[in-house]
């Protein structure tokens, strides 16, 4: 077993690394034996895996794949074994693993999943329950750092999840920690974290925090500009191997940039609900739309995993333009990228976003809003 999640490991192939899902997965194997909900959840990933590219899966690939969900609800079932990092571990890996084989099936507490019911969601629920103050290993905290940031995201276009600030702060801790011990003197990722943990709260009350919305909107301009010129490099490059050094660093590249875009276009929707008529706002967020479509279409190349961030850009660039031209032009390319993971309803997040940005919007309006904001959101054009 160890054997064969090892080798799915060492695939460098950007399309197919299994590394793309986190850097704490190398540790996987020394902890095997000691978590029936862990062997059966790496048995069912390290079995489909060899499939990836295939897209069709063997009936043991479905019926390991079973057994991965019988033995993570029995684990569930026992309050000490849910608190547990194996037990969260199992939970990322069954996630993958559902990813993989586009599974619709009932989720792991016996519900039927619903249009917003998402893996964020089960993964959320076990880091709140889990002692996380007791997770010293390198293990451990790496793996509760990979997983807080898709919960963030997630977070801003689902509303079921919700995380109190205090793990926030306790993950913070956590990257200090291992920054620490690997004299790491690049600035913190700790700031990083704490203003990406508040967005979903950016996303449901928009009028206490515009000031903070205005300065973060204008940081991630300028960061994107700056990413842009090193992403520029690789226009027109056609790649010759995908697991290329050059291939995976550009792969990388494109991602922190479509990334950075995506938020700072959300911020920019959130800025013209309280200035919709602020010409440098509109015309930013029709660039920063376009910039998306483009770089989800260029990196059409990388998928399935390697664009596995794409769709949730498409999501926030669909609700964040009202453009029918390019409306229709985003929703085309999402409707190519959710072939690739079809249980996730990207579309329904979209129309969630939208809906909750067209509320705010209403309630401006009607004079519900904030009437006098301490940062006029039309300081933040940068143009």
């Amino acid at each position: 077993m160890a054997a064969a999640f090892v080798a799915a490991f060492q695939v460098t192939d950007v399309r197919y690394a299994v590394s793309y899902y986190g850097p704490f997965l190398r540790d996987i194997p020394r902890r095997l034996g000691n978590s029936t909900v862990l062997d059966s959840a790496v048995r069912a990933l390290s079995t489909a895996y060899p499939f990836l590219h295939t897209g069709s899966y063997p009936p043991n690939v479905l019926v390991l794949y079973g057994q991965s969900l019988r033995a993570l609800r029995e684990c569930l079932n026992n309050p000490v074994e849910a608190r547990t990092p194996n037990t969260l571990c199992a939970v990322y890996l069954i996630t993958i693993c559902q990813l993989m084989v586009n599974i619709y099936h009932k989720s792991w507490l016996g519900k039927h999943d619903d249009s917003l019911t998402s893996h964020s969601e089960a993964i959320a629920h076990l880091l709140r329950a889990a002692a996380l103050h007791e997770w010293k290993s390198t293990f451990e905290m790496e793996m509760v750092i990979t997983l807080c940031v898709p919960i963030i995201l997630e977070g801003i276009v689902n509303p079921r999840i919700n995380m109190d600030w205090e793990i926030w702060e306790l993950i913070s801790s956590f990257k200090r920690r291992l920054s620490a011990s690997r004299d790491n003197n690049r600035s913190q990722v700790t700031t990083e974290l704490h203003h990406l943990a508040m967005f979903p709260k950016f996303v449901q009350t928009p009028e206490p925090h515009l000031p903070e919305i205005a300065k973060t909107y204008m940081q991630l301009r300028l960061d994107a500009q700056q990413i842009k010129q090193y992403l520029d490099q690789y226009a027109g490059a056609i790649p010759v191997s995908f697991s290329s050094s050059e291939v995976v660093r550009h792969s990388r590249i494109q991602a922190a940039y479509t990334m950075l875009s995506t938020l700072a276009v959300l911020l920019n929707s959130l800025l013209r609900v309280f200035d919709p008529w602020n010409a440098s706002l509109v015309s930013e967020a029709v660039f920063l739309c376009d910039e998306i479509a483009t770089q989800a279409e260029l990196a059409s190349c990388y998928r399935p995993v390697g664009a596995g961030y794409i769709p949730l850009c498409l999501v926030v660039a669909w609700a964040a333009s009202d453009n029918l031209v390019q409306l229709a032009r985003i929703e085309r390319i999402l409707s190519e990228y959710q072939s690739d993971f079809a249980d996730v309803p990207w579309m329904s997040r979209a129309v969630w976003l939208a809906s909750t940005l067209d509320s705010h919007r209403i309630r401006v309006i009607s004079g519900r809003g904030a009437k006098n904001a301490s940062v006029r959101p039309e300081s933040c054009c940068i143009l």
